[in-house]
């Protein structure tokens, strides 16, 4: 009798057991890298704190959804210094060797291709790399940025709205230790000059602070109809304070690196003065961007957005498609996830945003339309 009563609880134990197992969540771990020490100047602590309170925001519009499809969530970030590129490839290395199953990682192309080298097996998706190094890496690396030739030709056909008295002619300056700059300002010189456009020539910059002396002396000779300024915020903010006094009918050209009204070193700074220009860019303003995919509208809706950068839309895109991926491909591990992603992540992990001008009017980046 006792031997049977052991037999009948061992059973209940191990049914038990079975039904815990099979109710149990899946754990999905996802890594943010981005370069964004405190110590980094190229980034302020204000863009810290949007990057971090947009993770949050994303994982808590997901975890119930995901919990009903049977999977558990957990995020962490790690910041490194811009300066310090090395850290976006051991970083991608050491945490793909710690389960993670999808990593996003840095929005600068020349730190998302050393990223994507760490990474060989595992899925990645960057916020914002454009250049055209980036677009062939295949399907187990994609970006959410259209890329620089998509974004040149709108750049180009922009410039049909200035009224130019003659043909016109433009200076490039561009910083070539960055990838997606030079990327941009190749398709961009490509483009211009099957409309007719002249290039009259290009000053290549290397560092956060380069001597401007050349700039100074070319944009004063040769006073050309636009400027073609594709870096970052920072650099691009000192060629123009440089630039528009010396010339002040030339117009400056940017590309996905001058920041927005809220985030860049563009935007309000004293130092850009009357210049006038535009920028374009893979993502409209934020409130815009929120309505064109699903977590984005519930946002909307409810009025619950605490964010703004170009860089929490993509964040919140990017756990919209993890969710639509878990939900419709339902993998049971991190291999067969990887096999579900490559399949279709240039579908789901893709830019629903076209191509934005921005106007640069008083030193401020005003939205002015989306292109496609």
């Amino acid at each position: 009798m006792r031997f049977i009563t052991f037999n009948l609880i061992f059973l209940q134990l191990a049914s038990l057991a079975s039904q815990t197992a099979m109710t149990s969540p899946t754990k999905v771990q996802v890594a943010f890298v981005e370069a964004l020490a405190p110590k980094d100047t190229t980034s302020s602590e204000r863009f810290q704190k949007e990057y971090e309170t947009s993770v949050a925001l994303g994982k808590a519009q997901v975890e119930g959804e995901l919990a009903r499809c049977g999977y558990e969530l957990s995020t962490k970030m790690v910041f490194y210094d811009a300066s310090d590129s090395i850290q976006a490839l051991e970083q991608a290395k050491k945490l793909s060797q710690e389960d993670t199953w999808l990593l996003i990682g840095p929005r600068r192309s020349n730190h998302y291709l050393l990223f994507s080298q760490g990474a060989l097996d595992t899925p990645s998706v960057s916020l914002m790399a454009s250049s055209s190094e980036v677009s062939e890496l295949g399907s187990l690396h994609v970006s959410l940025a259209p890329t620089n030739k998509k974004m040149a030709q709108v750049a180009v056909n922009k410039l049909k709205d200035f009224n130019f008295s003659s043909e016109p002619e433009f200076l490039s300056i561009v910083a070539e230790d960055c990838v997606t700059c030079v990327d941009f300002e190749k398709d961009f010189a490509e483009i211009a000059k099957k409309e007719g456009i002249k290039k009259l020539g290009i000053i290549k910059l290397t560092g956060e602070s380069p001597s401007l002396e050349e700039v100074k002396n070319k944009v004063k000779s040769l006073k050309p109809a636009f400027v073609l300024v594709p870096n970052y915020s920072k650099l691009s903010a000192a060629i123009i304070h440089a630039a528009q006094p010396l010339s002040p009918k030339s117009v400056f050209i940017g590309g996905d690196g001058w920041g927005d009204t809220n985030f860049g070193f563009v935007q309000n700074n004293v130092y850009v003065g009357q210049a006038k220009g535009f920028t374009v860019r893979g993502f409209p303003p934020h409130q815009v961007g929120l309505t064109q995919f699903s977590l984005g509208k519930n946002l909307s809706r409810e009025n619950a957005s605490r964010v703004a950068s170009s860089s929490s839309l993509a964040i919140l895109k990017t756990f919209d498609g993890l969710k639509d991926l878990l939900c419709s491909k339902k993998p049971k591990n991190r291999e067969s996830f990887a096999s579900s992603f490559k399949n279709v992540s240039t579908k789901i992990f893709n830019s629903p945003w076209g191509v934005s001008v921005f106007s640069l009017q008083d030193g401020n980046i005003v939205y002015s339309e989306t292109r496609r």
